[in-house]
């Protein structure tokens, strides 16, 4: 499956700023985003089910273990 246009410039220029080591530096960043949504997806279900028992909003809830209220 072909890779759209754009991808392809975004790579080559990735694979020139970081030379030989690219595709394991493509890796760990991919890696890092991954975790990333993971941990967002985790706080949207945790602040789900706090606003649930609490009666409280997700906006709310943010708002109090941020300590804004």
């Amino acid at each position: 499956m072909p890779l759209p246009a754009a991808l392809e410039k975004e790579i080559e220029r990735f694979k020139q700023v970081y030379g030989p080591g690219w595709a394991r530096r493509l890796q760990a960043l991919l890696r890092e985003e991954a975790r990333r949504k993971k941990a967002k997806r985790e706080l949207a279900e945790f602040m789900r089910q706090v606003a649930g028992r609490s009666g409280l909003t997700e906006e709310e809830v943010f708002a109090r273990l941020e300590g804004r209220s």
